[in-house]
């Protein structure tokens, strides 16, 4: 099967997972401390794993920023206490967020030249853009995000392809997932300038598009007409876009997978850095470990210095037992079992998405599944596995 045809598969059976659910939302309570966590980490979030991506959400970048940071002549600024008012981004955390984003879509890239801008206000656009040859001549990416909130209506117009009489659009589908891919001539641009553009909506309140042009700049293009199309088609550019969501947390800040310096080392495994990027923050870390398709933290209460094992595994099948089914079809459940030792339980959280993804998280009132009790119970609650279990954040790893 080409490349193209198997990613189209994923894609499709990935993004069938993601919906503006409460769950989604519910993250938000987790994510809030990733940001204090990464600076108290800083050397092992340098290590942490760059992840294959997640998620939905889209820009007009045809159109541009207007004057007053709207997108695509729509306002649309989140009100005051609506829980998608802040938006703060770096121009370099942006920089990084395409270019590893690029990275994990599989273009070569040789001579970059990135620019990029940040933003501190959720109705003005953060975007960056990178200029670069690819072996085949000279190619553009535009990247840009801005905060919104995903219910708002007027919204839906960035993301339905028009009538296709009088479209201005060679090419346009709307998809079920909130996102629109367009195909188009760029108007009035001559010698055959063509775009790729995916405007995406995700449920974290964020609206991204990514674009490419088959040239490395719209405004200086040569005499010569170009004839190829450009480099990266629509499945790389929907994998780039959700790579850019889940570079986001669901509070309006960057996270610590794509951000990180690219070309940086990856901390060993790739459930361990993700785990610890969801636990809750008021959860001391006291030891960790894992594999690539394992991780688990021990972590202490430093007052009375009880202990808790908490482990992520991806499984391929167990026992099932699920007592709900969320409304994007993923199934979770819930249960209590008894450890091996004398007193100790196990709290365990599975959740099943449409796409085949089983993560299982575990808890212990024990610093090991095989040692004695250290308390009464986990120092984590069943309903912080479930938001760790069903976090959209497990379809970044490999």
């Amino acid at each position: 099967m080409p490349f193209e045809d198997e990613l189209g598969k994923v894609l499709r059976d990935t993004a069938g997972t993601f919906t503006a659910d409460r769950r989604s939302l519910a993250e938000g309570s987790l994510a809030r401390g990733r940001r204090r966590q990464a600076r108290r980490r800083a050397s092992a979030v340098a290590g942490s794993a760059l992840a294959v991506v997640l998620a939905t959400a889209g820009v007009q970048l045809g159109g541009g920023q207007d004057g007053d940071g709207t997108v695509g002549g729509l306002a649309s600024t989140p009100p005051p206490g609506s829980g998608y008012g802040h938006f703060a981004v770096t121009a370099k955390d942006m920089e990084n967020i395409l270019r590893n984003g690029m990275d994990r879509s599989g273009i070569a890239v040789m001579r970059p030249k990135l620019e990029a801008t940040g933003s501190s206000e959720a109705s003005r656009s953060a975007t960056a853009s990178i200029a670069f040859e690819d072996g085949f001549g000279a190619a553009r990416v535009t990247l840009s995000v801005r905060r919104v909130d995903p219910i708002e209506q007027d919204l839906r117009k960035l993301i339905t392809c028009p009538p296709e009489e009088g479209s201005p659009y060679e090419e346009c589908t709307t998809q079920p997932d909130n996102r629109a891919v367009k195909e188009y001539t760029e108007a009035g641009k001559a010698g055959g300038i063509k775009k790729w553009a995916v405007t995406m909506l995700s449920p974290n309140g964020y609206l991204i598009e990514v674009a490419t042009n088959n040239v490395a700049s719209t405004t200086n293009a040569g005499a010569e007409p170009v004839t190829r199309n450009p480099r990266m088609n629509p499945g790389k550019l929907r994998y780039l876009a959700m790579f850019v969501d889940g570079s986001f947390t669901p509070d309006g800040e960057p996270g610590s997978l794509g951000t990180l310096e690219p070309g940086s080392q990856a901390e060993p495994g790739d459930i361990l850095p993700l785990l610890k990027d969801l636990l809750p923050e008021r959860l001391h870390i006291y030891s960790e470990g894992g594999t690539g398709a394992e991780g688990h933290v021990v972590v202490v209460d430093p007052e009375s210095g009880k202990r808790t094992y908490i482990e992520a595994t991806r499984i391929a099948g167990d026992k099932e037992a699920w007592n709900e089914t969320l409304s994007d079809g993923t199934k979770v459940g819930t249960r209590q079992l008894p450890g091996r030792q004398p007193g100790v339980v196990q709290l365990r959280v599975d959740a099943l998405r449409v796409n085949g993804l089983w993560m299982s998280v575990s808890a212990y009132n024990a610093p090991s599944p095989t040692s004695e009790k250290s308390g009464a119970a986990p120092l984590i609650t069943a309903e912080e596995l479930k938001t760790i279990a069903t976090s959209r954040s497990w379809l970044l790893a490999r």
